[in-house]
């Protein structure tokens, strides 16, 4: 039971630091032409997911738009409030929350058997990466359409398109390139210490199958000595 307490005690600790760091990108943003920010951000989202995977990816993400929802300026340019969300970028946080829980369930719940470099293992982390970026634009650019063609009806989908995603796709692909390793040698510890239980229990078959290839070998070496 203490176990247990004590897990779910570093495993909402890690979730909030993970969602302080999403929160600190916020001092780290470019003003763009079209009023679309480039930000660290979504590199911080994406990591959180790969590293602590499945549902848990997102729930730093969630944390960090409830306290930018109740007005601590967490957002891009160290803004905040509803009212974000109902501007130009605002299919972009939404697009944050998507893409997060869709790169941790790809991703999958870390494991400590993961200490191995599998290619299985890195093509996995990528496509969970590649996901999570694409999944963000999802909501985004037909909100900034929406909002911005309320203001100017000069904007359609090829304007949109040229001032919310293509600024924005090459630095996106150094940020997928960046985080699978990243997330290739944190998630290993991020299991260590989230899910100590499945590290004992791959402790225990170890030691078994030790046990059974003593016991084999004994078995064999006795045979062997008899012819």
């Amino acid at each position: 039971m203490k176990l247990r307490t004590k897990t779910s005690v570093v495993r909402t600790s890690v979730t909030a630091l993970f969602s302080a760091l999403i929160c600190a990108g916020c001092f780290f943003s470019i003003q763009m032409p079209g009023g679309v920010p480039f930000t660290v951000q979504n590199l911080f989202v994406i990591l959180s997911a790969l590293i602590l995977g499945g549902s848990q990816g997102a729930g730093a993400t969630g944390l960090f738009l409830l306290l930018g929802i109740a007005g601590i300026p967490v957002f891009a340019g160290c803004t905040g409030g509803w009212q974000v969300f109902t501007g130009p970028t605002g299919g972009f946080l939404w697009g944050y929350f998507i893409g997060a829980f869709a790169a941790g369930m790809i991703a999958g719940t870390p494991h400590v058997q993961e200490k191995k470099i599998r290619p299985g293992n890195c093509l996995r982390l990528l496509l969970a990466s590649a996901a999570g970026f694409i999944l963000i634009y999802l909501p985004g650019i037909p909100w900034y359409m929406h909002v911005t063609a309320a203001v100017s009806n000069a904007v359609d989908f090829s304007t949109a398109i040229s001032y919310a995603l293509t600024p924005f796709i090459s630095g996106d692909l150094i940020k997928l390139i960046i985080s699978v390793p990243i997330a290739v040698v944190l998630r290993p510890v991020a299991a260590r210490y989230l899910y100590p239980d499945d590290e004992k229990e791959l402790e225990e078959v170890i030691g078994e199958l030790k046990s059974r290839k003593k016991i084999v070998d004994k078995v064999t070496g006795k045979k062997t000595k008899k012819k």
